[in-house]
C-alpha cells in the first residue's frame, strides 16, 4: 500500500478539515491539548469545508483548517512545512486577527469566543527546548494562574519527535508518528488499533485517491521542493559570500607582515591572482 504525506497541504486538507470525518479531527486535537477528561472537544463545526488550496498561489502551509468545538471555542490548525524565522510572530498575529474580527461595531466585548492556534511544524522552533510538543498560555507570572483564556498556542515540533514504532506509548505519539512517517509506511501498524487513525490511513491510500486529486497532490510537493532548493542555494550563496569576506580580511592582514603571496592563498582559498590584486590596493 503506498500512502501520501499527511504533511503536504492537499492531504492534511483531506484528512483535518472533512466534515464527513470530522472524528479524526477531535482524535487529533485532544490528543495534543492534552486537556483533562471534562474539559476534552467531543464535537466540532468545521467552519470551511469547501475551501480547497489553489497550487498555483499556494503558500507552504495551511492557515484555515478551522473548527469550533462544543463550547463555542475557535481552532486555527495549521501545518507548516518550510521553516520560517518569523513564525512565531505570525502565529500569534493571525490569531489575534481571529480574536479581533469576532465583533462588529458597538458588539460587546464579552461576546468573544477564545481563540486556540495549532501548528504541526516540520522544522525545529523553539531551539531552547528539546520538547517536540509545546503549550503557551497566558499565565499570571507569579501565581501561574491562567485568567487570560483568549489565546492560546500549541506547537508540535516533528524533527524532535525520534520514537520509533515499537516505541510508541499513547495516542499522542501515534498521531506525531503518523504526521512524521505515515508516507514511509507501507501498512497500518498492528498497534494502530483506534478508528481514528486507521481512518486517517485509509484517507492517505493512493488508491483511494482520484486521478486530479493527485495531480494536484503532486503539483504541491513539485512546489515545495522548488521553494525548498531555491532557501537551500540562497543560504549556500550567503555561506559562500561569508566565507570568501573573511578569507579576505585574513589575506589583508596577512599582507600587511609581507607574508608570501603563495602561502597566504594557501591559508585564505583565494587564488594567487587574488592575493595579487588585495596587495595591489594596500
Amino acid at each position: 500500500m503506498i500512502y501520501l504525506d499527511p504533511k503536504s497541504d492537499i492531504a492534511f486538507k483531506k484528512l483535518f478539515g472533512s466534515i464527513t470525518h470530522k472524528n479524526i479531527l477531535i482524535s487529533f486535537l485532544n490528543s495534543i491539548l492534552q486537556r483533562p477528561e471534562g474539559s476534552k472537544i467531543v464535537d466540532i463545526e468545521i467552519n470551511d469545508p469547501t475551501n480547497v488550496p489553489d497550487i498555483r498561489t499556494a503558500k507552504l502551509s495551511i492557515v484555515d483548517v478551522r473548527c469550533t468545538d462544543q463550547s463555542g471555542r475557535l481552532y486555527i490548525v495549521e501545518m507548516q512545512m518550510v521553516d520560517q524565522k518569523d513564525y512565531a510572530p505570525r502565529a500569534q498575529y493571525y490569531s489575534s486577527i481571529a480574536l479581533v474580527r469576532q465583533l462588529d461595531a458597538g458588539e460587546s466585548y464579552n461576546k468573544l469566543i477564545p481563540v486556540i492556534f495549532v501548528g504541526i511544524l516540520n522544522f525545529e522552533l523553539f531551539v531552547k527546548s528539546r520538547e517536540y510538543l509545546a503549550h503557551h498560555l497566558i499565565l499570571d507570572s507569579v501565581t501561574y494562574a491562567h485568567e487570560l483564556k483568549h489565546l492560546e498556542f500549541h506547537f508540535v515540533e516533528l524533527p524532535k519527535f525520534t520514537k520509533k514504532l515499537d516505541q510508541l506509548d499513547n495516542i499522542l505519539e501515534k498521531w506525531v508518528y503518523f504526521m512524521k512517517n505515515a508516507e514511509h509506511l507501507q501498512s497500518i501498524p498492528a498497534s494502530f488499533k483506534e478508528k481514528e487513525l486507521t481512518d486517517a490511513f485509509n484517507i492517505l491510500a493512493q488508491s483511494n485517491w482520484s486521478k486530479p486529486e493527485l495531480e494536484s497532490y503532486d503539483r504541491y510537493l513539485d512546489y515545495v521542493r522548488s521553494k525548498m532548493s531555491q532557501i537551500d542555494t540562497a543560504e549556500a550563496k550567503g555561506l559562500e559570500k561569508g566565507k570568501t569576506e573573511r578569507s579576505i580580511e585574513i589575506a589583508i592582514k596577512m599582507l600587511k607582515t609581507d607574508a608570501d603571496l603563495e602561502m597566504i592563498a594557501e591559508l585564505t582559498d583565494l587564488s594567487v591572482e587574488q592575493v595579487k590584486q588585495l596587495k595591489h590596493k594596500q
